[in-house]
């Protein structure tokens, strides 16, 4: 099975830029012209979004060298164990609003310190998987597209991510 799998991953982007190809030249689309415009785009959006995501990360790296996510996990911890959610999880919680890059690495210190297989480890896993990177979308998406008001997006964003912890939780626990 591998092998196909294997066979199939080697072949599938050749594939699909051929067909690609050849639908445009059926159609008579000048398809490199085409791909260099959308190529000019693709840079165009990349140098747009460039400030929005170095200022996350200098945001992050911020906190996290100053000591104010250990003081804030500090002081949080009490509050989240009597919600039912592990201390440990914290920075975990704290960090994926904001970065998805960030909070994988976070998720696997996590896992190395607790293991892969306990509530913990699988509620990290858990929440990395399905919990949304709401203020990163929010500031690259609504930033890149200059909207200026937000309206509902942030309280649902944020209303949509607690409910993501809660039920990764819930659902670690029960499994």
């Amino acid at each position: 099975m591998s092998t196909v799998l294997s066979t199939i991953s080697v072949f599938f982007i050749p594939v699909i830029i051929t067909v690609i190809i050849v639908y445009g030249l059926k159609k008579k689309v000048a398809v490199y012209d085409l791909f260099a415009e959308g190529a000019k785009d693709g840079i165009t959006t990349a140098v747009e979004i460039l400030p929005f995501i170095i200022a996350i990360f200098i945001g992050i790296e911020a906190i996290t060298a100053s000591g104010a996510m250990e003081w804030l996990e500090g002081l949080l911890g009490p509050v989240f164990e009597f919600a039912g959610i592990p201390k440990e999880l914290i920075s975990l919680i704290m960090l994926r609003p904001v970065s998805g890059s960030g909070s994988l690495v976070l998720a696997e210190r996590i896992m190395q310190e607790n293991g892969a297989d306990t509530l913990i480890g699988r509620a990290a896993s858990v929440m990395v998987g399905s919990c949304e990177t709401v203020f990163y979308v929010l500031a690259l998406y609504f930033g890149v597209t200059a909207v200026k008001k937000m309206r509902h997006a942030f309280a649902a964003g944020l209303i949509g991510y607690i409910v993501g912890i809660f039920a990764s939780v819930l659902i670690c626990q029960i499994m």
